[in-house]
């Protein structure tokens, strides 16, 4: 299916950002050579990818593709040489106070459970011997079907119309032929701030605007239990990511607890292990609550991850709040090497 995704504003764009540049002009005049060698902070500072390969390919949301497979084995090579590479054991003791990192400990982590993740990121890390931690969504082991974001991305690209009209929750006009990467965003927007959305009745009303209505494709794009089982058995380590992917602080208490307790109890049977952790889907901080972090504690987890940002400090990081940094295809080798350089050192990245 050829989507025509660059032509059509549907993938990020390859031009240089002013961090890119800056980024490259640190790097060609000497200074992340100099940022390599400052003294670390005793801290852990957490990678977050999604998707390994090209935004070109997909059918869904470009926007969560982290690296390449060249650019990821790249980065794993270099961190490793230069730092060190924390397991989720070390990160859960660090942040319950049982451990301190003589020097920053790099922890990566991979959300969703795609099965690009399998196919390349794993072969990666078990080739140098570095442990991932996968966070996976149970509802969508071994599916073909697209989740929310993606249904979006899928609607927005096959679009029958050039102008998408919406009607709920609020009357809506976007200009298709002004890109249509703008759109997309415009509308997960929606979807993940609006509390009180009925985002059923939204992914049909953006179904019914694009005259796309129940097309959807067919291809498997998560991994599936023998894959994730075959990760964990070769020193991957895995959490939950929900069980269906929900925004948290959208939902009661109770079917909070039941999201987590479900994805944790389905892991821990498929995979004979004990699930500890949880990354917050979304992971921004009106993303989870309280009542999130109380149903954390019913459920047994011992660690959660957000994704916004900030610095995990030995002493000062909450178990239930630990920051994640994102990494994007687009970054580029010398703004990835810059930000975590610096991240090391200050404990967040400096840009």
């Amino acid at each position: 299916m050829n989507l025509h995704l660059r032509q059509s504003g549907a993938v990020p764009s390859s031009r240089k950002s002013k961090r890119q540049r800056l980024a490259s002009l640190i790097a060609a005049t000497g200074g992340l050579r100099i940022l390599e060698r400052l003294p670390q902070q005793n801290c852990l500072v957490v990678l977050n990818y999604h998707r390994i390969g090209s935004p070109s390919d997909t059918v869904g949301d470009p926007n969560l593709y982290s690296a390449t497979p060249s650019d990821l084995e790249e980065q794993v090579r270099w961190i490793k040489q230069r730092y060190h590479i924390s397991t989720l054991d070390e990160a859960i003791a660090f942040v319950e106070g049982k451990t301190t990192l003589r020097k920053a400990g790099i922890l990566l982590t991979f959300d969703d459970g795609y099965k690009d993740n399998y196919d390349y990121a794993f072969p990666i890390l078990h080739k140098h011997r570095v442990e991932g931690t996968f966070f996976i969504c149970t509802s969508y082991l071994g599916s073909s079907q697209l989740p929310w974001w993606d249904q979006i991305a899928f609607m927005i690209k096959t679009s029958r119309n050039s102008k998408v009209v919406l009607n709920y929750p609020e009357p809506l006009t976007l200009d298709l032929d002004d890109g249509k990467l703008q759109a997309l965003n415009r509308l997960l927007c929606i979807y993940k701030t609006k509390h009180n959305l009925d985002k059923d009745k939204f992914l049909r009303e953006i179904a019914r605007s694009t005259g796309t209505g129940d097309e959807r494709p067919c291809e498997r794009i998560f991994m599936n239990k023998a894959e994730l089982k075959e990760m964990s058995d070769n020193g991957m380590a895995v959490g939950s990511h929900t069980h269906s992917h929900p925004l948290l602080s959208h939902l009661s208490p109770e079917l909070q607890l039941e999201e987590v307790s479900l994805s944790k109890q389905m892991l821990e049977q498929d995979l004979g292990i004990e699930i500890q952790s949880l990354a917050y889907p979304v992971g921004a901080p009106d993303s989870f609550n309280e009542h999130t972090q109380e149903a954390l504690r019913r459920a047994g987890y011992r660690i959660a991850f957000s994704f916004h940002g900030g610095k995990n400090i030995a002493g000062k990081t909450s178990c239930y709040n630990v920051r994640r940094h994102h990494v994007g295809v687009t970054d580029g080798n010398a703004l990835f090497k810059v930000r975590t350089s610096t991240a090391a050192v200050l404990g967040a990245p400096l840009f």
